[in-house]
C-alpha cells in the first residue's frame, strides 16, 4: 500500500474525530480571514474617500457623524450652514480649496448631493457616458447608482424626501440624467450629483402643506449647505483653523483623519477580542490534531509494528503521521477559504444594501496568506511528538507483547 492510501485509511478509522477537528481549524481560519480582509478593504474604501479633504465643515454637532454622513453618507448630517459663512470661510488665506455640499434627498436610496465640477474632479471621476451637468436639474449618475437604479442617459428621475428611500416625492421637479460616471472605487460611485441650485430649487417649492405653514409665518430661509469639504493651504492651518470655527462661528469642524483613527481605536477592542477568539480555535484544533495522532497510534502500535517488519523505514512511517496532520491541515484550511468566501459575499451584500458599501469577497492579501500557511505549520507542529514516539518505537517490544 502506498503512502497516500494509509492515510486515507488511518483518518477514516475516526472518521467524526477527524471532522470535528478540521471544523475547528477552518472556524477559526475563517474567523481571522474575514477579520482581516474587512480591515483592510475597508481601510482602504475609507482611504479613498477622505483623500485629499484635511477638514468638514458642518453644522454644530458630533464630528463623527459630520464624518460619516458627508464623505461616507451613512449617516444624516448635524445640520446645515449658511451660504454667507461658508463663502467667507471659502476665502480664507488659510483654505486651498473649498468644495461645498448640499444634502437631503435621495432617488431610490441613493443620495442627491448638490455640489460643484470640483467634487467630481477631487475623486477624479470620468464619464462613461454623456456629460456633465450644465445646469440646475441635470444630473450624473455614479457608476453603481446607474447599475443598480437601470436609470439611462435622458431619463427623467425623481428624488424622495429624505436620505433613505421613501414615498414622499417630488414629482412636480425631476431631475434630468446628462451623464454617467465610469467606477472609481469611491463614494462616488453610490450617488446622484447636481448642481447645488437643483437641491435649493426643489426645496424652494414645498409641497402644498409646507407652502400653507410658510405663507402663515411669512419666513423665507436663506440658502444652505450640508457640508464643506476643505483642503489646507499651509500646515499651519491644520493648527489654527478647526479652533477658528469651532470658537467664532456657529458651523463645527471635523478632522477626517482625526475621527477615522478614533472610530479604529474603539472598534479594535471587539475585533481584537474576535480575532482572539479565531485563535483560540486554531489552538483547540492543533491539540485536537495532536490528541487524535497520539491516540491513533496508541490504537494502531501492532499495526505500525508490522509495517516496520515488513520492510518501511522509521522515516516512512514518521511520514505517515506528519502526512495525516497535513492533510487535515490542508482540508481545514481549504474549508476555511470557502467559509470566508461566504461570510465575505454576505456582509458585502448587506452593506452594499444598508449603506452601499461595496466589498470584495475574494483576492487574499499576503496577511490571509500568512495566516494560511500559519495555520497549515501548526498542524504539523502538532504531529512532532507523536512523530517523534513513533521514530522511537521498538517494534520487538511491541510484536512480543501478548
Amino acid at each position: 500500500m502506498n503512502l497516500l492510501t494509509l492515510i486515507r485509511a488511518n483518518l477514516a478509522f475516526k472518521p467524526l474525530t477527524a471532522i470535528f477537528n478540521i471544523l475547528l481549524l477552518a472556524l477559526g481560519v475563517a474567523t481571522i480571514l474575514t477579520l482581516s480582509q474587512l480591515d483592510r478593504q475597508l481601510h482602504e474604501r475609507m482611504s479613498r474617500d477622505l483623500q485629499g479633504i484635511d477638514l468638514v465643515v458642518s453644522g454644530k454637532g458630533s464630528p463623527l457623524q459630520i464624518i460619516f454622513s458627508t464623505l461616507f453618507l451613512i449617516d444624516i448630517p448635524t445640520g446645515n450652514i449658511s451660504v454667507k459663512e461658508a463663502d467667507t470661510l471659502a476665502k480664507s488665506p488659510l483654505v486651498k480649496s473649498a468644495i461645498p455640499m448640499a444634502l437631503g434627498d435621495n432617488f431610490e436610496g441613493f443620495r442627491i448631493i448638490g455640489t460643484t465640477p470640483a467634487y467630481t474632479n477631487h475623486y477624479g471621476a470620468k464619464l462613461a457616458a454623456g456629460k456633465f451637468p450644465a445646469k440646475a436639474m441635470d444630473v450624473i449618475l455614479g457608476s453603481e447608482t446607474a447599475r443598480a437604479t437601470g436609470a439611462k442617459l435622458g431619463d427623467k428621475i425623481v428624488g424622495a424626501h429624505g436620505l433613505v428611500n421613501s414615498n414622499d416625492l417630488h414629482s412636480d421637479l425631476p431631475y434630468t440624467v446628462t451623464g454617467i460616471l465610469l467606477p472609481t472605487g469611491s463614494v462616488i460611485d453610490h450617488v446622484v450629483i447636481t448642481p447645488v441650485e437643483s437641491v435649493w430649487n426643489v426645496h424652494e417649492h414645498p409641497d402644498a402643506d409646507e407652502r400653507e405653514e410658510e405663507v402663515q409665518d411669512h419666513s423665507h430661509h436663506e440658502h444652505e449647505l450640508t457640508a464643506l469639504l476643505i483642503s489646507y493651504k499651509s500646515p499651519i492651518a491644520a493648527a489654527q483653523l478647526p479652533r477658528l470655527i469651532n470658537r467664532e462661528s456657529s458651523m463645527q469642524a471635523a478632522s477626517p483623519a482625526f475621527e477615522v483613527a478614533r472610530l479604529a481605536r474603539l472598534m479594535g477592542a471587539g475585533s481584537d477580542l474576535i480575532s482572539a477568539f479565531g485563535i483560540l480555535l486554531i489552538g483547540f484544533a492543533s491539540l485536537g490534531f495532536f490528541v487524535t495522532l497520539n491516540n491513533a497510534i496508541n490504537d494502531r502500535l501492532r499495526d505500525i509494528a508490522l509495517l516496520r517488519s515488513l520492510g518501511a523505514t522509521r522515516l516512512r512511517v514518521v511520514g505517515l503521521i506528519l502526512g495525516e496532520a497535513l492533510t487535515l491541515g490542508v482540508t481545514g484550511t481549504i474549508l476555511s477559504t470557502g467559509l470566508t468566501f461566504i461570510l465575505l459575499t454576505i456582509i458585502s451584500t448587506t452593506l452594499e444594501k444598508t449603506h452601499h458599501i461595496s466589498l470584495s469577497s475574494g483576492n487574499l492579501g499576503t496577511p490571509e496568506i500568512i495566516t494560511l500557511l500559519a495555520a497549515l505549520a501548526l498542524s504539523l507542529v502538532s504531529a512532532i511528538v507523536p512523530a517523534c514516539r513513533i521514530y522511537n518505537l521498538r517494534i520487538t517490544d511491541i510484536l512480543t507483547r501478548t
